[in-house]
């Protein structure tokens, strides 16, 4: 298969479930090239996902709306002023042009320490010190929201979950707060431990605080990051649980496994002779929540937010930042409970 099948082949199946895999592709780990931009604008505009194309599934013809550049501060932008200054202007006019619906950013670095954070703020004292158009890309990065940062980064993808209380002034100024993983018990976990409605519960969450977007680091860690006693080992993900280890041995069994192969070439005895991706039950379950919340959000326009708020806090009393970190879940972990309220949603739109 060529590189494109293969990119299209996770694209649609990711697409068909709702999710946008966004990164892990050339253009979003290269300096700014009109060519590799040109050639991505379909999965934007939405003609990659329709049958001419050999896309069949949900969201026919609906295009992406989310583009990092520099996946996980990746040197695409340089590494001088002029450099980060002339890529800034590059990647805006772009995007001005050619796709202005979609939410792009450069994401800066991961998950930065405190000795990081002066190299940010040079870099961002670079965009936003631009004469051109490159003054107004926005700043990414995974860690949650930092007041001392506030004028620097636009948005944030917590591992801590959303600060609600800081929420509205992020918005204020443009910008925006994600969440990122999984971290019990603000939110549901991503590892294979934890209970199967963890992936469901994000989306309710999203609905109930009115957040706009879950960052999960990885579908198809197939092999190891360069981190730990497995660092670059092509994995078994079939038969080991295993999947994230890194320097600290910290671990999470299942962690950044959302597809499974259907070729497996590093371990015949797993191969399942398909040239296809295999979704795992942890994205139908977050298809699932996905499901839930476009109920809710039509229920909504029938009686309103505030009767619909009722039955969500029925199974979600409360989440992130309300959630001190040593406190019990408080969402329920039965999925019975959740597939009630789903059924007076149903009932809701039927009366």
């Amino acid at each position: 298969m060529s590189k494109k099948q293969v990119d299209d082949m996770l694209k649609f199946e990711a697409h068909r479930h709702r999710v946008t895999l966004a990164g892990g592709y050339p253009q979003n780990a290269s300096p700014f090239d009109e060519a590799m931009m040109d050639s991505y604008k379909t999965y934007f505009d939405g003609s990659a996902y329709t049958p001419a194309n050999g896309y069949r599934g949900g969201a026919e013809g609906k295009g992406e709306k989310l583009f990092p550049i520099g996946m996980y501060g990746s040197p695409v932008m340089g590494k001088t002023k002029n450099e980060v200054q002339l890529q800034s202007d590059l990647w805006v006019n772009w995007f001005k042009k050619n796709a202005p619906q979609v939410k792009y950013f450069w994401y800066i670095t991961d998950e930065p320490d405190s000795a990081k954070l002066l190299w940010v703020k040079e870099r961002a004292g670079w965009v936003h010190g631009n004469s051109g158009t490159g003054k107004a890309l926005p700043l990414f990065t995974t860690t949650a929201f930092k007041k001392n940062m506030a004028d620097v980064i636009d948005y944030w993808a917590g591992f801590d979950g959303v600060d609600l209380t800081e929420l509205p002034q992020i918005r204020k100024k443009g910008g925006d707060h994600w969440f990122y993983n999984g971290n019990r018990p603000r939110y549901g976990s991503v590892i294979l431990e934890a209970a199967a409605i963890d992936f469901r519960v994000n989306s309710w969450i999203m609905y109930k605080y009115g957040i706009n977007t879950y960052f999960l680091w990885h579908t198809t860690a197939w092999k190891h990051n360069g981190q730990g006693p497995k660092r670059h080992l092509h994995q078994d993900v079939f038969s080991t649980a295993l999947t994230f280890i890194n320097d600290d041995m910290d671990f999470g069994n299942g962690d950044g496994i959302l597809f499974y192969p259907g070729h497996m070439p590093y371990y015949p005895e797993q191969e399942r002779g398909l040239s296809r991706v295999l979704p795992s039950i942890r994205l139908k379950n977050m298809r699932r929540g996905q499901q839930d919340a476009a109920l809710l959000q039509m229920a909504e326009q029938k009686i309103g937010r505030e009767k619909v708020l009722a039955l969500v806090n029925k199974v979600v009393p409360k989440a992130m930042s309300e959630v001190p970190m040593n406190a019990p879940v408080p969402w329920s972990q039965k999925g019975d409970e959740y597939d009630r309220v789903r059924g007076a949603l149903l009932e809701v739109l039927l009366n």
